[in-house]
């Protein structure tokens, strides 16, 4: 019986040094803005040349977790991982790819909804209905509508999930830049939407409050796919709206 036989990479220097600083930055032990420790002194821990070490600086650097400044007081300083950074990444890979505006809306309100049902399951659920109405009594958001991302984002970091904030983020980075390029012309009705979408987190606020989490969820999933429609009715990629 004859084996297989199986290419194993084996990683490189500069890969297996980018790796270790990875972890210390993903587990916290360098926090944002740390200046990592002189060349000299990474190139005798870990026994590499510098040309080594610059190639890990480029590989960490790519990943947006380091910016290296040149010159007598450059080096390298810590750049923690950001819902942001993700956002803006997700988006050019999904604008490369051609995807549709109607596309990302939908997929939008399919992964946000479930937001509204766990924040009306949890035990604080009165203590989050008492933020979101407090934020929608601050703000006039039918003289700004673009605000209503803001209600949206704290309602989804209410959940206190992070793998669902982050996948919103990326989802909301990119509907952001669909809602400003749709707002740049006045549309008919525009204040009549602006004030029934008001209504409908003020009656999210009240399902929230008293734990109908079924209804929650069923109130914001229709909304969001209403939104997203008349967002998703001016057709084309989310290229457009980054043009």
């Amino acid at each position: 019986m004859s084996l297989e036989r199986v290419e194993v990479r084996v990683p490189k220097a500069a890969e297996l040094v980018a790796q270790q600083i990875r972890r210390q930055i993903v587990h916290g032990d360098l926090g944002e803005g740390a200046a990592l420790p002189p060349e000299t002194t990474l190139m005798a821990e870990f026994s590499i040349s510098r040309p080594t070490l610059r190639e890990a600086f480029r590989i960490l650097e790519s990943e947006g977790l380091i910016t290296v400044r040149r010159g007598a007081r450059g080096g390298a300083r810590v750049q923690v991982p950001s819902h942001e950074a993700a956002a803006r990444y997700a988006s050019l890979v999904l604008q490369h790819r051609g995807c549709t505006i109607a596309d990302v809306v939908e997929v939008r309100a399919i992964v946000e909804a479930p937001a509204a049902r766990w924040v009306a399951s949890r035990r604080d659920r009165i203590a989050s209905a008492d933020k979101l109405g407090t934020w929608l009594d601050s703000y006039d958001t039918v003289a700004e509508p673009e605000r209503f991302g803001e209600f949206n984002a704290l309602l989804v970091q209410l959940t206190e999930n992070e793998a669902l904030i982050l996948l919103t983020a990326m989802l909301e980075h990119i509907t952001r830049a669909v809602t400003r390029a749709y707002t740049r012309v006045p549309h008919p009705g525009d204040e009549r939407l602006a004030r029934k979408a008001e209504r409908t987190r003020r009656k999210l606020v009240e399902l929230i409050r008293v734990g109908a989490a079924d209804d929650a969820e069923a109130l914001w999933l229709a909304h969001l796919r209403a939104a997203g429609n008349i967002l998703g009715e001016t057709g084309g990629t989310i290229v457009d709206a980054f043009s």
